[in-house]
């Protein structure tokens, strides 16, 4: 339900004409894919097919509109109970 609701502030966020960027931070895409209707590439696989180059990667790489002009970028995660969420937020976090 968490994801669910995320969606559904940044929507009613951004139809007040507030500029909105939901961050997933789920190896699922729970709260990116009802916005974009795709799996968006992950901050961490653009970061890794630029060989971790962040002066190489630019906003259109990252940032996908979504329904209702929610911006939307997607952190992923390691696959449930495979390691630690932590760095990817890091490494999103330092990016953005």
């Amino acid at each position: 339900g968490k994801s669910t609701l995320s969606c559904h502030l940044s929507i009613a966020f951004a139809k007040r004409g507030k500029r909105v960027l939901q961050i997933g931070c789920d190896p699922k895409h729970d709260s990116t894919f009802p916005l974009t209707g795709f799996l968006i590439p992950t901050i961490i696989d653009t970061l890794q097919a630029k060989d971790y180059h962040y002066e190489d990667v630019w906003p259109e790489d990252i940032i996908y509109q979504g329904y209702g002009g929610v911006d939307c970028v997607e952190a992923g995660g390691p696959p449930a109970g495979a390691g630690c969420g932590g760095y990817v937020v890091g490494e999103t976090v330092k990016l953005l």
